[in-house]
C-alpha cells in the first residue's frame, strides 16, 4: 500500500528532515513537494519551508510527476524515469535518479548564500530556518546557482541529473558531519528495517485493516524527532504537516500509542513535557526544540493516561520513573488546586478553552474560567495514581486518596444537575451552559466511584441524545443546535475524547457499548485516515491527516477489539 503525499509526509522517526506537498506562497491554490526541516515550532510562517522541489525530464524539461510515498522512500515518477528519496543516518537525504532531474530551489529569507567550504564543496545557508546544507553527486552531476547581491544570494538552487545519478544532501546547524554520507542502497536498507522493527512490535492488525494499521504505524514512527534545544528526549511530534509540537495532554495519548513498542519513549513523551514543568506546577501549553509556552496549559490527564500504560504493560513503572512520575504529577495536582481555584469548597476551572484541551468548544463560548467536569474526574484519577506510586509510603497514600474522595464529593455538589454533569462559569456558577456535548461523560472514568444512580442517567442521555453517530462519538450533539460539521471542537469526533469515552465505559462495565464505539472510530480511521479529527456525520477526515494521537487511539482500539476477536 502507497500513502497519499498530499495528505502524508515523507519522514523518518528522529528526524526534522521532511518532505511534503504544501501550499505556494502567493500561488493562489497552487500545491507543491517542499523539502523542510521542521524544527522551530508551528507559529513560524515558514513552517520549516527550506526548498521548492521541481522535477526535470531526461531532456531537462520541466516536468510533473506521479508520487509513490512508502514509509521507506519517495518516488517521483516522471515518464519512464524518476527520482527517489530516503532518509539515511542523521539529518541526510539521499536521491537518486534515473531518466530524469531534481532541483531544489531555496525559497527562503533575505540573508540565503551560497559559500564554498574549505574543502571546496558548496554549502547553502537557510538564514532564518537557521539551517545548512552541503549537496554532494556520488554519479551524475551536482549544479549549484546563486548570484551574489552584497550581501546575500539570489536565486539560491540546486540540482541533480544524468541519464543515471546518485547523490546527498547533509543538514546540520554548526559544523557538518564528517562520517562519510555512505550509499543510498544502505540508507534504504536501514530505513527499511527501521520501520519493518518498528511495526512488528505494534499491535496485530485488525482483519481487513491492514493498511490502516500500517499507516498509524507510520505516523508514530515517522512524526519522531530528535532531542535538542528545549526538547529534553526524544518527542513525537502531532504532525509533520502543520502541527510541529508537541503538546501537554497529546503527548500522554502519543505515550499510550507507543508503550507496547518501546516503553522508553513512552515514558520520554510524558518526561519530555513535564522536564519543563514550572516550580507552581504548572506544564506548559506546548514546547518545540526553541519555545516552552506557557500562555496557556492542558488538562491534567497524564495520572489517567500512567495507570493505563502500567496496567496494559505493568513493569511499565520502574523505580525511577515511579520516583520521577510521583513528584511531577505530584506538582501538576497541586496547580490546579491552587492556583485555578478560589478555594477549598471550590472546584477548579479552566481559563481558557485552550487550557481544556477543547480550545473552542461550546461552553467556552462566554470565555472563562469555566468549571467543568472533566477537570475534577482528571484530578481524581491522578490522586489515585499518586496513592498507587506511593504505595510504600501509606500515609501519603492514604492522603492523596482522600482528597480524590472530597474532589469527588465537590464535583457531584457542584456540577451534578440531577440528570447530568455540567460545566459552569466560574463568575457566574448558578448558569449551566451549552450541555450537548461530550465534556458531560468524562465523570464516566472514574469507575465505582460514581453512584449507580448517577451512572445509569449519564448512559441513557449518551445513547438517547444523538451523540453516537454512524462514525463515533461527536464532541457536540448533531442534534445541538450549535453543532457544526467542521467546528473544530463543536461536533466533530477526536482521537482523545473517543479513547477516554472508551475507557470510561469499560470502568462502568459498559463492555458492549465500549466495544461498539471502538468498533467505529477504528472503522473510521481505517476508511478516512489519521486526521486530526472527523465529521461526525460524513465521516470525512478534517485539517491535519498525518495525527500522531489518532494514530494512537486507533492502534489501542483496534488492539482491544483484537483481544475480543476468537
Amino acid at each position: 500500500m502507497l500513502f497519499d503525499i498530499d495528505h502524508i509526509p515523507f519522514s523518518r522517526k528522529g528526524r526534522f528532515l521532511t518532505l511534503s506537498m504544501m501550499a505556494v506562497p502567493g500561488g493562489e491554490g497552487e500545491h507543491a513537494l517542499y523539502l523542510r526541516f521542521v524544527a522551530g515550532g508551528d507559529e513560524r510562517p515558514s513552517l520549516g519551508r527550506l526548498c521548492r522541489v521541481a522535477f526535470f525530464d531526461a531532456a531537462g524539461n520541466p516536468a510533473t510527476p506521479t508520487f509513490e510515498l512508502a514509509p521507506e522512500k519517495l518516488v517521483a515518477r516522471i515518464g519512464k524515469g524518476e527520482v527517489a528519496f530516503v532518509i539515511g543516518e542523521g539529518e541526510r537525504l539521499h536521491v537518486s535518479g534515473v531518466a530524469a532531474g531534481v532541483r531544489f530551489h531555496l525559497e527562503g529569507s533575505r540573508y540565503d548564500y551560497v559559500y564554498r567550504t574549505p574543502q571546496g564543496e558548496p554549502c547553502l545557508v537557510a538564514a532564518v530556518e537557521n539551517v545548512k546544507f552541503i549537496p554532494r553527486a556520488v554519479t551524475g552531476t551536482l549544479d549549484v546557482t546563486g548570484a551574489w547581491q552584497r550581501d546575500h544570494s539570489e536565486k539560491v538552487s540546486f540540482s541533480f541529473s544524468g541519464k543515471t545519478f546518485e547523490a546527498s544532501v547533509d543538514f546540520f546547524r554548526t559544523v557538518p558531519c564528517t562520517e562519510h554520507p555512505g550509499r543510498y542502497g544502505d540508507a534504504l536498507a536501514g530505513a527499511s528495517a527501521d520501520f519493518a522493527g518498528w511495526r512488528t512490535r505494534m499491535p496485530i492488525a485488525l482483519a481487513g485493516q491492514g493498511e490502516a494499521h500500517r499507516l498509524a504505524s507510520y505516523l508514530l514512527w515517522a512524526n519522531g524527532v530528535p532531542a535538542g534545544g528545549a526538547l529534553t528526549r526524544p518527542a513525537i511530534y502531532m504532525s509533520k504537516n502543520h502541527m510541529i509540537n508537541i503538546w501537554s495532554w497529546d503527548n500522554a495519548f502519543s505515550a499510550l500509542g507507543v508503550a507496547r513498542v518501546d516503553a522508553s519513549l513512552a515514558f520520554d513523551q510524558l518526561a519530555v513535557i513535564f522536564d519543563h514543568q514550572d516550580a507552581s506546577g504548572l506544564l506548559p501549553d506546548y514546547i518545540n526544540d526553541r519555545d516552552v509556552l506557557f500562555a496557556f496549559t492542558k488538562p491534567p490527564v497524564h495520572g489517567w493516561a500512567v495507570s493505563l500504560i502500567e496496567a496494559e504493560h505493568p513493569g511499565f513503572l520502574t523505580p525511577e520513573r515511579k520516583t520521577y512520575l510521583r513528584d511531577k504529577i505530584g506538582k501538576q495536582v497541586d496547580y490546579w488546586l491552587t492556583y485555578a481555584r478560589a478555594g477549598e469548597d471550590n472546584l477548579p476551572g479552566y481559563f481558557h478553552g485552550n487550557d481544556s484541551g477543547w480550545d473552542n468548544a461550546t461552553f467556552f463560548a462566554e470565555g472563562g474560567p469555566v468549571v467543568s467536569p472533566d477537570l475534577p474526574t482528571f484530578l481524581i484519577l491522578a490522586c489515585d495514581t499518586l496513592s498507587t506510586l506511593l504505595e510504600d509510603e501509606p500515609v501519603r497514600a492514604a492522603a492523596w486518596r482522600a482528597k480524590a474522595e472530597g474532589l469527588k464529593n465537590l464535583l457531584i455538589k457542584t456540577l451534578w444537575t440531577g440528570e447530568t454533569f455540567c460545566a459552569r462559569l466560574a463568575d457566574d456558577p448558578q448558569r449551566v451552559l451549552p450541555d450537548q456535548n461530550l465534556i458531560q461523560f468524562m465523570p464516566l472514568l472514574l469507575g465505582d466511584r460514581l453512584p449507580r444512580a448517577i451512572v445509569q442517567k449519564l448512559l441513557a442521555r449518551l445513547t438517547g441524545g444523538g451523540f453516537i453517530t454512524e462514525w463515533g462519538p461527536a464532541t457536540e450533539s448533531p442534534k445541538s443546535p450549535l453543532y457544526e460539521d467542521d467546528g473544530y471542537w463543536r461536533g466533530p469526533i477526536w482521537a482523545p475524547t473517543t479513547l477516554l469515552l472508551w475507557d470510561g465505559l469499560r470502568r462502568q462495565g459498559e463492555m458492549e457499548l465500549a466495544t461498539t464505539i471502538a468498533e467505529k472510530f477504528c472503522s473510521l480511521a481505517s476508511k478516512n485516515g489519521m486526521a486530526e479529527n472527523f465529521d461526525a456525520r460524513s465521516g470525512r477526515g478534517l485539517r491535519d491527516r498525518a495525527f500522531a494521537w489518532t494514530s494512537a487511539a486507533y492502534s489501542l482500539l483496534a488492539a482491544s477489539l483484537s483481544q475480543d476477536q476468537p
